[in-house]
């Protein structure tokens, strides 16, 4: 199969039909909302990628965006289902923020202090739902999802009680010193900024990516290269990527799923503080703000991407990047037509819903073929035990040898 038959046959895949059934119901909720859906969408794509702030906003907001849907995807890849990046990067964000603005010393000590402090803070809180499920067998599931609400609460308590700073005019901590914040890839106070705007312009999208994003997506590319590696080079990518597809298979190849989940927690939970801390000391951000993580929601739309990706790295980078071109164009959309930006919440979940009904009908109109058949259905696979619990194996039927058959035919 050559490549233009390949790219057809994707095209005709569940990830490109669910993008465009999305964007035709949506099309559908702006004309019922009184505006044109052509000029709806082309403003969403000229605020997005029409021009060079628009660019670069798409871009800084996409940073968090596919960090946070890594650090899911790492988890989800191993069969683990981490939905508390939330709290990990809220508590990494505060624990690393802490450290910059209140820690003395020098920015080459300090800026790494912290991104310490934000990974091990963030790794830790998932290190706890890990312990909790290999000890006493509380889903993860269950224990990641409740256990953002104590890191939401007392991030607010911390912010608003011990750390608020009076002259300001938020429910804030104080600056951080210019020296620590993550500086935008080219400071745009620098010489060399004042010569892209003079000879490039402003707006153009050299100058407006270069002086309007920060480092963070220089740390983003390391780190969605380096998942690319350990995915496909390392022992615990290998394990983790069988481990999703079959933790039975794993546990008898001598793969113990108790140390497998505590490894994957700890680093899905460090990358989900590293990315939580970036978008707190990223410049333009100044401050520790009360709730702004949580009011971002980047968390639950990293998830999204990850669900949509199929936690593949390259895919979660451009599935985030697209999410996040919504987002920017709905803003857009919402300045030049009056729409709601709300539209760009209800396209995101439509994706999603859409691609689950695209893939899941095809199998259940093959189970229910092969139910009225009297056949198994070949997608069906035998639902395993949890990989935690030990079993024992099961007996083995005696069979008769040939010299017992012989002495029984006498």
């Amino acid at each position: 199969m050559n490549a233009p038959q390949r790219f057809g046959r994707w095209l005709a895949g569940p990830i490109p039909v669910s993008i465009v059934l999305a964007l035709l119901i949506g099309a559908c909720f702006m004309a019922l909302a009184g505006v044109d859906p052509v000029s709806g969408y082309v403003a969403m794509v000229n605020g997005s990628f029409g021009t060079g702030p628009g660019i670069a906003n798409t871009l800084q907001r996409a940073i968090p965006i596919v960090g946070i849907g890594i650090a899911i995807a790492i988890a989800f890849r191993a069969g683990v289902l981490n939905l508390g990046t939330e709290g990990q990067a809220g508590l990494g964000a505060l624990a690393g923020g802490m450290v910059a603005i209140y820690v003395p010393g020098p920015a080459a000590l300090i800026v790494p202090l912290a991104l310490v402090a934000a990974i091990a803070v963030g790794a830790a809180w998932g290190l706890i739902a890990a312990v909790l499920q290999n000890l006493l067998g509380v889903p993860i599931l269950l224990s990641t999802l409740l256990l953002n609400y104590p890191a939401r609460y007392f991030s607010s308590w911390l912010i608003r009680f011990r750390l608020d700073e009076p002259t300001s005019d938020l429910v804030a901590s104080k600056q951080l010193r210019p020296e620590v914040q993550l500086s935008m890839l080219v400071p745009r106070d620098s010489a060399f900024a004042d010569t892209l705007r003079n000879g490039l312009g402003p707006t153009n999208p050299v100058t407006a990516v270069l002086t309007g994003v920060n480092w963070s997506l220089v740390a983003l590319a390391v780190v969605v290269i380096g998942v690319i590696f350990m995915n496909r080079r390392t022992r615990y990518g290998f394990e983790s990527g069988l481990s999703g597809q079959n933790a039975e298979f794993v546990r008898y190849g001598g793969v113990k799923p108790g140390p497998l989940v505590l490894r994957t927690m700890a680093l899905s939970g460090g990358l989900a503080g590293l990315f939580g801390l970036m978008l707190t000391i990223g410049a333009p951000n100044t401050r520790l703000i009360e709730g702004y993580f949580i009011q971002t929601n980047y968390a639950w739309t990293a998830l999204l991407v990850t669900l949509l990706a199929l936690y593949r790295p390259v895919g979660i980078a451009i599935a985030g990047l697209f999410f996040a071109a919504i987002m920017v164009g709905s803003d857009a959309m919402g300045r030049e037509l009056g729409l709601s930006p709300q539209i760009a919440a209800v396209i995101q979940a439509l994706v999603i819903i859409l691609l689950a009904f695209r893939v899941a009908l095809p199998r259940f109109r093959r189970g229910k073929r092969g139910a009225a058949s009297g056949e198994p259905s070949l997608d069906e696979t035998p639902m395993g035990p949890s990989p935690l619990t030990t079993h024992a194996p099961a007996p083995v039927a005696a069979t008769p040898t040939a010299a017992e058959s012989k002495e029984s035919e006498r």
